[in-house]
């Protein structure tokens, strides 16, 4: 099926994630993407896609950023969760610190399928990553986020 992309930022950036799960992608004159993918839906889950539209149907992407920069995060709860999940919008690839919450980390790896679990407590400096969300002794990457506000978005996420 074919859809037309309109990127919130970095074309280049969002054909590149994006080119893996295409059969076919290319950039248009207007500075939109046209993909022929099998299932469309994945265009609503992929950071950076502000809009995209089939059979003449124009649907709203995630918006945010498209995933580029590597950090880490610990999952233990919701809202570790929620942060990963928010994390991932806004453009980071993440790298989890071992987690036994295996479902949020499915659930995550619908949005972002390249993220990884990793199967040590504490970063690696081998891996040269920076940024954390949640980590001590890394350059903290804030997420705002409003306690009343983890179960709604928690919920969303898991859809």
């Amino acid at each position: 099926m074919r859809a037309e992309v309109k990127p919130t930022e970095n074309l280049e950036r969002l054909k590149e994630n994006l080119e893996r799960h295409t059969e076919h992608i290319e950039k248009t004159d207007n500075g939109n993407l046209m993909v022929e993918l099998e299932d469309p839906e994945l265009l609503s889950r992929t950071p950076g896609v502000d809009t995209y539209t089939v059979d003449g149907e124009q649907k709203h992407g995630l918006k945010g950023r498209p995933v580029e920069e590597e950090a880490y995060i610990k999952i233990e709860d919701e809202e570790d969760a929620v942060k990963a999940f928010l994390a991932t919008v806004e453009g980071y690839d993440l790298r989890i610190l071992n987690s036994g919450r295996d479902w949020d980390i499915r659930q995550l790896k619908k949005y972002n399928p390249d993220i990884k679990h990793l199967k040590f407590d504490k970063p690696k400096k081998v891996l040269g990553i920076e940024k954390a969300v949640n980590i001590k002794g890394k350059q903290q990457i804030e997420i705002d986020l409003d306690e009343e506000d983890v179960e709604l978005v928690y919920r969303e996420m898991l859809t």
